[in-house]
């Protein structure tokens, strides 16, 4: 979930040279504002498994596949998915697109994406999608014989809270992240224009003093 700003990593290569006290502080309000969206993901988390599934509850045990090789279907745990839901002021890796962001809300723990987008694409779910995303086959995952599993599952998780888009262009949807950033109204985002715009106005103040002395 990226902020996009065109000009900021001139700016902030610009700080970090000559006014790396003008940095620190804008990242100090980008990261207030990123940090007040995340915690209120955290707190949609409950601490046990949604609707009292039991089979989804981390009892402590590695999750093994049963038909392969590979990991087997993440278990939920409340403290794993809160210590994922975090961000990053940090430039990410270029996408597909030649895009890359310079500020991002995360979700980045396995079950905290399940929690987050079950069902987002499809209310019933897709077994198969979610075998070869996860690591499981879609026989593993409907061991059950009841045509509605994927139902019940998405059912279940959507006691977490609604699916929500963080913006009305996205296409995407999520419970955790994504409705906190929704809920947030746009006051995250606008805090960090205004950390970036105060930094650069800032900055250009005191260059200007710089060269008038």
């Amino acid at each position: 979930m990226p902020v996009v700003v065109e000009g900021v990593p001139e700016l902030k290569k610009a700080l970090k040279k000559y006014a790396p006290d003008l940095l620190k502080q804008m990242n100090a309000e980008i990261r207030v504002a990123l940090k007040e969206v995340t915690n209120d993901a955290k707190a949609k988390v409950p601490g046990q498994a949604p609707g009292n599934m039991y089979n989804f509850q981390d009892r402590g045990v590695e999750p093994v596949s049963r038909t392969s090789r590979e990991r087997g279907f993440p278990k939920y745990n409340s403290n794993v998915i809160r210590r994922g839901l975090t961000y990053s002021i940090g430039r990410s890796k270029r996408n597909k697109q030649g895009f890359a962001s310079l500020y991002s809300l995360l979700n980045k723990s396995a079950v905290g994406a399940i929690v987050e987008t079950a069902g987002s694409q499809n209310p019933t779910g897709r077994p198969q999608k979610a075998s070869r995303q996860y690591g499981q086959s879609s026989k593993e995952i409907g061991q059950s014989n009841n045509p509605n599993a994927g139902a019940f599952f998405v059912g279940r998780m959507n006691a977490v809270g609604a699916l929500k888009k963080y913006d009305n262009k996205s296409r995407f949807r999520g419970r955790l992240l994504y409705a906190a950033y929704s809920e947030n109204n746009g006051k995250a985002l606008d805090a960090t224009f205004r950390a970036i715009e105060k930094a650069s106005r800032l900055f250009k103040e005191r260059s200007t003093l710089r060269k008038a002395a």
